[in-house]
């Protein structure tokens, strides 16, 4: 207990406001998150602290650094899967500086394995041997470097089998210091995971969430991507493509199988301005836009095949566009000629069709649109307060809450841009919108939703 409050002390003494970076995991096949972790650096470069999360935000390693009088690693502490008691590292280092020797004492202050690190004149890891507690040797490791200083990769090779396994980064948006946002990590030239990064300031304003580019390739491409929706079980989903036309839109359908996206067209219902999918994945609803006129639509898909589409502003009077279909089958959407004003109108579930829109939420000073809702306790809206729609204090996705007495709460989701058809993925852990050239997806515990959200 001494050591872990040392440690602590340290940690906050060194410095006020430390850098943290996170780096978020995901899935290459799927896009769902799979964890993160999370260092904490001084400002001269040290790191202070590591942590590694799993998906549902469970820590399994919280490590310490230790340094001496001269600012040099003297060695660690840490915490693994939920201990209570710590286990240790102790450092030495050659007199040139250039072997680092690592002794790993358990919890139980028994000396465990030994790793000697090979240093190069900068200080980077260039090489590792690893030893078992009876001094043998099991293990080679070989580290590869970017002329960029970012790491290119590793070799690790099992001295009795000579198994070899090779591990390396692929990245994208790397700055010519680099600093990098996005990286793909392979194992033997297999894709293993992705990788996306944020740095903030401990204590400070922090910056908008590094995002995934989802289905980078396949869903997200060199063509612009919007409308991105799932249904509830995370299996399917719809988006929309274009071109110059912003109101005329390629929609596609899109089913993970065997861990796998596939993507089709929806080509039976033609150019749309948007679109949603029902929670039960068997619907699609859409909105068609002609001049001003805004015409709500409804398809069905059954056994892999669409249905007639039903035109829903002809047969039921409702109209307007950006169509969200909740879980007890009310349907949601933005009306900018509504009865009552502009805004968020509501359609009950009336067997297979739907009542007299109601408003849900209007809005006089921002431009409120792009609903959605699970089951009508809160609904995330997109808000544009402005003429640019631009990032920034009051423009972006906002949750819209209701107590019981019918007052409403308003707040922002301060970790996202400006951006629409934001939707919690709970199945794979992500919070999901769209900047109108990418689906773009965070982790779903860092989008700041309420606990009780929808």
């Amino acid at each position: 207990m001494y050591i872990f409050t040392l440690i602590l002390g340290i940690f906050f003494l060194a410095n006020s406001t430390p850098l943290v970076e996170s780096i978020d995991r995901y899935d290459p096949q799927t896009g769902a998150y799979l964890g993160n972790e999370i260092n904490w650096y001084a400002a001269d470069g040290k790191r202070l602290r590591w942590e590694i999360n799993d998906k549902a935000g469970n820590n399994t390693l919280r490590f310490f650094l230790i340094y001496g009088d001269e600012g040099r690693e003297t060695g660690a502490v840490y915490f693994e899967d939920g201990a209570t008691q710590a286990s240790r590292e102790e450092f030495t280092f050659s007199e040139d500086g250039l072997l680092k020797t690592v002794d790993y004492i358990s919890s139980k202050g028994e000396k465990a394995d030994r790793t000697e690190i090979i240093l190069d004149s900068n200080g980077r890891e260039i090489g590792k041997r690893f030893f078992k507690p009876d001094g043998s040797q099991y293990g080679v490791e070989q580290i590869f470097w970017n002329t960029n200083g970012t790491q290119k990769g590793w070799d690790f090779t099992y001295i009795k089998s000579k198994k070899k396994f090779s591990f390396r980064y692929r990245y994208s948006d790397t700055k010519t210091d680099g600093n990098w946002t996005r990286r793909v990590k392979s194992r033997n030239g297999i894709v293993e995971q992705i990788e996306v990064r944020t740095l903030t300031k401990e204590r400070n304003e922090k910056p908008f969430r590094s995002s995934l580019k989802f289905g980078n390739g396949l869903i997200s491409t060199d063509a612009s991507e919007t409308s991105p929706s799932f249904a509830n079980d995370g299996k399917s989903m719809v988006f929309a493509r274009y071109g110059e036309d912003w109101s005329k839109k390629e929609p596609f359908y899109a089913v993970l199988s065997d861990g796998v996206w596939k993507v089709e067209p929806i080509t039976s219902i033609g150019k749309i301005y948007n679109l949603a999918i029902s929670p039960d994945g068997k619907s699609v609803f859409y909105s068609k836009s002609e001049g001003k006129k805004r015409t709500l639509m409804r398809v069905g898909l059954e056994d892999g095949k669409w249905l007639a589409p039903e035109n829903l502003t002809k047969k039921f009077g409702v109209k307007g566009s950006y169509p969200n279909l909740d879980l007890n089958g009310n349907l949601y959407f933005f009306d900018a000629s509504g009865s009552k004003g502009q805004g968020i109108y509501k359609s009950l579930a009336m067997g297979e069709g739907f009542g007299k829109p109601e408003p849900v939420f209007l809005s006089e000073n921002a431009t409120t649109f792009d609903p959605y809702t699970e089951k009508g306790k809160s609904i995330l809206v997109t808000r544009c307060f402005d003429d640019t729609c631009k990032s920034g204090m009051t423009n972006g996705i906002w949750e819209i809450s209701f107590d019981s007495n019918g007052k409403t709460l308003e707040r922002k989701l301060k970790n996202i841009p400006y951006a629409w058809g934001g939707q919690p993925v709970k199945e794979l852990g992500l919070f999901v919108y769209t900047d109108g050239n990418d689906i773009l997806a965070i982790p779903l515990r860092e989008a700041g939703l309420s606990t009780d959200q929808n």
